[in-house]
């Protein structure tokens, strides 16, 4: 019995529908869950993959937010305990309303307390709200992200450092543990 050869028009439509049904040929990485870019207060835009080595903290936060400023606190916290060398935090404000004067000003009251900011501070076009967003009561939020930019941990509202300090709710995430295991 001879085997009936497939019409030419099948097996040009096979191939055609190929790459619908088993993805594309080629590594596509997508760029919004493997990298992100931001625009600093001096006008530089920044990348999410300029920063691999470290573990990156993406603090996502607003000026007009009170447990945010508690958040600046404890992130602060932070570099007193980790070289920069190994963690660098990014503080991007998503309120798209809010101008890099306004930002200047929320980083001078700190000063004026005597509390140095000395991370990165940017702000988001929205894209980095939309894509790492972390659940429905909004910020602050936290994204952290391992070595290799690979988004590891995120957590809606306030995180403490380590120690939860007097008068803050029981029961907060405490993020050095995170670093910990990340480092």
């Amino acid at each position: 019995m001879e085997m009936k050869k497939p019409p030419l028009f099948f097996i040009v439509s096979l191939l055609m529908m190929l790459p619908l049904v088993s993805g594309c040929t080629e590594n596509q990485v997508n760029p919004s869950a493997d990298d992100f870019s931001f625009t600093t207060l001096s006008g530089v835009t920044k990348h999410l993959r300029d920063y691999r080595g470290k573990v990156v903290i993406l603090d996502m936060w607003a000026t007009w937010c009170s447990p945010c400023q508690l958040q600046m606190l404890e992130l602060r916290k932070i570099y007193e305990n980790y070289s920069r060398n190994d963690v660098e935090i990014l503080s991007i404000d998503i309120d798209q309303r809010e101008t890099i004067s306004q930002i200047q000003d929320f980083i001078s009251t700190f000063e004026d307390y005597g509390y140095e900011l000395t991370w990165t501070f940017g702000i988001d076009d929205g894209s980095i709200w939309e894509t790492y967003k972390v659940g429905n009561e909004g910020i602050p939020a936290l994204c952290i992200f391992n070595r290799e930019g690979v988004l590891s941990f995120s957590h809606e509202g306030l995180a403490v450092y380590d120690d939860i300090p007097q008068g803050y709710p029981a029961g907060l995430t405490r993020l050095a543990p995170v670093l910990d295991t990340l480092l």
